[in-house]
């Protein structure tokens, strides 16, 4: 038993029902306080008793109100670690916590992207995975957890972790690129305030107070907060998906009872495309492919991009992996002994929810090991196992207005922190123009609860992508643009990520750049720092005789770069009517010169106005995109 724990026992025992000294999970062994003017420290004892926190050699006195609580601020903590800090109250219990640090502490907050783990890209990283332990980057993991009745003290379950070799494949991999160009370049303690949960709206984030302008969500909220609904919902949810499930189970005909001859696919690509339109149940799948003797009985890698929707996989009859949703690339290990010299088979039974069933092109479909690889692309055959209709719809709890605000956010609003990292925005594609103001809502609204008016946030604005998304689908590009209006609010920075994006995966691999652009945001921003931390945005444009012309502002007024392509590809005009022609031009140092012979008279233009733009995009010459943008022309 440790100390703390010792203590605070024997006194609840001496004192029967009064409360016992104690601190937010928050404040635990290992976590990292804000350096600075004044970092707070609160907790919970005995009403109306004194309090004596100890820290740096510093002692500060309080009282807890009539409640019980207490806190206080300390002022000029130095930087570094692991400090002692000692917390006594006057019914003589005592925390001591023997392992904190003092630095920087930033928020890390969003959906998929922000909590994606390094085990997800530790094949982009290996090296990452072997550094030596970092106990200067440390990060408090909140676990997932939802409240629809009112902000929550405490989170249920969280704790602050180091960098390791052992804990380094769960940290987000934002977080810690993020936190590992922080360190290199403060060369202070780190500490990363985690609060993400992947498929999430920013209305699950936010407070009650900032959706007062949503009657809908607050129509939803209302009944959630009735808990017989929410358990009877979470039922329904479990028992149509079951069912659905073991339809299809119970019918499948499988790959060798079927009555059906095999007919050919190529893959990888979408069913449809193959033929097979709007297909809901289970197809089987399979390819035989050659073992070279050299790889005979080896243990070898097998990878399968990701697959639409779920998937059991089996070389030669035997179960090497298995993934129940689409997002997950299909990783999976062969043991030895599976593989034989000669002719083999691979077969997947994949399941299909909602018609558009795939393995995703431009993925990797191959077996490897450090010598052999066989390439798995090319004519497959496939067998009807059991069509149906589409799966139930999820109705996620977790998604509804205000739950994690109460459960994840609110429980750490006392924290003095530096700032926030948001990553989020994939889940409000359905309702692209009101984005803008639930974002500048969620900024202030988080301000005003951490009581830090000018508390600096740093947007993570959506890469390219687009295999989901409909063709003309404007909703991302309005996401883009809604996130750059942020801007406006003071102390918001939004990075670009276009070119960091991958067309067939919402969750792209490449977290070390997205994190280091954040990293030159917040070191330009916040601490003011000369870094480049922006590309090119516009500062003029004139029009005249049917052309526009445009003049860039630059890091230090340097020629701008373009990538793949003239510079113009990403531009379009559009007359009197609103409709949009490709435009024609030309790039030239700062400046770019536009025209179209479908608009005689351009009244509007767009740059990078599409889901995943790639061709002509503007950069600094500091490698830093230009951010899509609309501008309204007038003469």
């Amino acid at each position: 038993m440790t100390e703390r724990e010792e203590s605070l026992n024997s006194q609840a025992e001496g004192r029967g029902a009064e409360r016992p000294l104690c601190l937010s999970k928050i404040f635990s062994e290992g976590c990292v306080l804000q350096q600075g003017k004044s970092t707070r420290i609160w907790g919970k004892t005995v009403p109306l008793k004194g309090v004596a926190v100890e820290f740096q050699q510093k002692t500060i006195f309080t009282r807890a109100d009539d409640k019980g609580d207490w806190q206080l601020l300390f002022s000029d903590l130095n930087p570094g670690g692991p400090f002692t800090l000692t917390i006594r109250s006057e019914t003589e219990e005592i925390i001591r916590l023997k392992e904190v640090y003092v630095g920087e502490v930033f928020v890390c907050s969003g959906q998929s992207n922000m909590e994606l783990p390094m085990e997800r890209v530790k094949d982009q990283y290996p090296e990452e995975l072997k550094r030596p332990e970092r106990p200067y980057i440390r990060l408090y993991k909140v676990k997932e957890h939802y409240d629809f009745d009112g902000p929550l003290d405490d989170h249920r379950e969280a704790s602050w972790y180091a960098c390791s070799p052992e804990t380094i494949r769960s940290f987000s991999a934002v977080s810690y690129f993020f936190g590992r160009y922080l360190l290199e370049d403060k060369k202070v303690p780190v500490g990363l305030i985690n609060l993400s949960l992947g498929g999430t709206p920013a209305e699950a984030w936010m407070g009650l107070e900032a959706l007062q302008s949503y009657p809908e969500a607050l129509s939803t909220l209302k009944k959630f907060q009735d808990k017989e609904f929410v358990k009877s919902r979470m039922a329904e949810n479990e028992r149509l998906q079951r069912e659905w499930h073991e339809n299809i189970d119970q019918n499948d005909k499988g790959c060798e009872g079927s009555l059906e001859p095999w007919k050919e696919i190529n893959l990888p690509g979408f069913l449809k495309d193959g033929g097979i339109e709007d297909f809901c149940g289970s197809i089987w799948l399979r390819r035989r492919f050659m073992v070279p003797e050299t790889m005979a009985g080896e243990s070898a890698r097998l990878w399968l991009g990701t697959m639409v929707d779920s998937d059991r996989t089996y070389i030669n009859g035997v179960l090497v992996g298995e993934t129940g949703y689409q997002y997950p690339p299909r990783k999976y290990e062969i043991p030895k002994g599976v593989l034989k010299n000669g002719e083999n088979e691979i077969t997947i039974r994949l399941v299909c929810d909602h018609g558009q069933g795939r393995m995703t092109p431009e993925k990797k479909y191959q077996i490897f090991t450090e010598d052999n690889r066989i390439d798995l692309e090319g004519t497959w055959e496939y067998r009807i196992g059991f069509r149906c209709g589409p799966a139930p719809e999820m109705d996620f709890i977790n998604r509804k207005p205000t739950g994690l605000f109460n459960a994840m956010v609110a429980p750490c609003l006392p924290y003095t922190v530096k700032g926030v990292l948001w990553y989020q925005g994939e889940s409000n594609d359905s309702s692209p123009d009101t984005y803008e103001d639930l974002l500048r809502r969620l900024i202030l609204n988080w301000r005003e609860n951490w009581k830090q008016d000018k508390l600096p946030f740093v947007v993570a604005q959506l890469p390219g992508f687009s295999i989901d998304l409909l063709e003309d689908s404007e909703a991302w590009p309005k996401l883009r643009h809604a996130q750059s209006q942020a801007a406006g609010l003071p102390e918001v920075a939004v990075t670009v990520n276009l070119d960091l994006g991958e067309w067939n995966d919402l969750h792209p691999l490449n977290k070390k750049e997205v994190a280091r652009r954040l990293s030159l945001a917040v070191r330009g921003m916040i601490y003011g720092e000369p870094v480049e931390y922006f590309g090119p945005k516009v500062r003029s444009y004139q029009v005249s005789e049917g052309r526009v012309s445009l003049s860039f502002e630059t890091h230090k007024g340097k020629d701008m770069v373009v990538k793949n392509g003239t510079g113009v590809e990403a531009f379009s005009l559009a007359g009197a009517d609103g409709i949009y022609y490709p435009a024609k031009g030309d790039v030239k140092g700062t400046s770019v010169t536009l025209w179209s012979r479908e608009v005689a008279e351009p009244k509007a233009l767009r740059y990078a106005y599409s889901n995943a733009p790639s061709k002509g995009l503007l950069f600094s010459q500091g490698g830093l995109p230009a951010s899509p943008f609309i501008l309204t022309l007038s003469i």
